[in-house]
């Protein structure tokens, strides 16, 4: 039987290239969503160690196949998008966008206070070297260095909060009187606030030092006159009205070592964090889904990340939720590149082979999953017709739908 699998699986391997070369392939010319992305960094997706899988203003385009305009610039603070906004391409994007998102406030608060007299990030390769300096030889917080950072601190950031504060509800006004498209807003996260994942930085007290003063910035704390509980940099963002605001500081509370880059001294998103947001961010958006969503850049990172492994054991909502996109038109395409074609019924076919030889195949989980195409909980040769049905139809534009409709239409 499993060297009759083989042959069979052989044969069709080797039809494939012989029926199927010929057969051309189409573009859509299908108008699309348009989005426009403002704000600083996490929008542009900076990532120190450049292994950023995508931004997740990417994957919230890519999902919707819109069209991405980004004015986003690297170290941007409220009162440089204030500006930007009277530019007239900016205004010309935003007055046609479909959708506004806007990421902005990270520079306002934590430059300030990883940047300073006392603090300077940029001569440390990592969160524990810089961590490390803050301490005494003993080991002890160096509290020389942490008690005038503190004071400095507390002079300083009523004014830069009650500047944000001014700042991010003229940027809300303008967008909302400039165009008529959804705006999404996310609120600040503490890459600092790691409590609950697994690392040593979890226990540090110069870290909780650090993390707890970024929390009173943007969160405020209950009975506290210089920083009031809700009306720091966060509650701005939550007081906005006509826009939708996704709560960014929520998502990654307790787990910034799991979402972000600190590790490095880097407080950008990684493409764990970045995955996370574009699902909160197309949850919040809650556009009527067409059909045509497509998940393929959020399966990307969500396989490449590791967070497919990792993520249910963080937040189990959130991995569940992302499942659901991230296989959004995704049966089928075995490969992850957007499009079912002759690959994906190769790779179906090896799959279907080293199941019947009773060996272990390379593509598993979620890309060995979009090889079940016809969705029957098993992976074989009626999976590889299936896609080469459906190759062949776009090809002789006979179909015009999507793999899924296909499939629907001929189970």
């Amino acid at each position: 039987m499993k060297k009759n699998n083989l042959k069979r699986a052989a044969a069709i391997l080797a039809a494939i290239s012989l029926m199927m070369s010929a057969v051309p392939t189409e573009a859509s010319a299908e108008e699309s969503m348009s989005i426009v992305a403002l704000g600083d960094s996490i929008t542009t997706g900076y990532s120190k160690d450049g292994t950023l899988i995508a931004s997740y203003a990417e994957m919230v385009s890519d999902y919707y196949g819109a069209e991405l305009t980004s004015f986003a610039q690297d170290g941007l603070t409220s009162a440089g998008l204030l500006e930007q906004l009277s530019d007239v391409s900016v205004q010309a994007a935003v007055a046609e966008a479909d959708v506004v998102l806007v990421t902005i406030g990270g520079n306002d608060i934590l430059q300030l206070v990883l940047n300073n007299d006392y603090i300077d990030a940029t001569q440390y390769e990592s969160m524990n070297q810089l961590i490390s300096g803050l301490k005494t030889e003993s080991g002890a917080p160096n509290y020389a260095v942490l008690t005038p950072f503190n004071l400095y601190l507390t002079k300083t950031m009523p004014g830069v909060i009650a500047n944000f504060r001014s700042n991010v509800a003229a940027i809300a006004e303008q967008l909302k009187a400039s165009t008529n498209a959804k705006i999404v807003f996310q609120t600040v996260y503490n890459p600092m606030d790691c409590d609950a994942d697994d690392t040593d930085l979890a226990v540090s007290g110069s870290m909780e030092i650090l993390s707890s003063n970024v929390n009173k910035f943007l969160e405020g704390i209950a009975d506290n006159t210089a920083f009031p509980k809700g009306q720091c940099v966060n509650g701005a963002i939550r007081d906005l009205t006509g826009v939708t605001v996704v709560d960014t500081f929520q998502t990654v509370y307790d787990h910034g070592y799991y979402y972000t880059d600190i590790k490095m001294v880097d407080v950008h998103p990684n493409s764990i964090g970045h995955l996370a947001i574009a699902e909160t961010i197309i949850d919040a958006l809650a556009l009527p889904e067409t059909g045509a969503e497509n998940g393929t850049k959020l399966r990307l990172a969500y396989t490449a990340s590791g967070a497919e492994k990792t993520l249910g054991n963080i937040d189990s909502a959130l991995n569940d939720s992302i499942m659901g996109k991230v296989m959004k038109n995704s049966y089928g395409d075995v490969d992850a590149n957007g499009a079912v074609e002759i690959a994906d019924a190769t790779s179906v076919l090896s799959i279907y082979a080293a199941n019947g030889a009773g060996t272990e195949s390379p593509i598993t989980g979620v890309n060995a999953q979009a090889a079940d195409a016809d969705q029957n909980g098993t992976v074989d040769i009626s999976d590889a017709t299936l896609v080469l049905g459906y190759y062949a139809a776009k090809g002789a534009n006979a179909f015009d739908g999507t793999f899924m409709e296909y499939a629907e239409q001929n189970k």
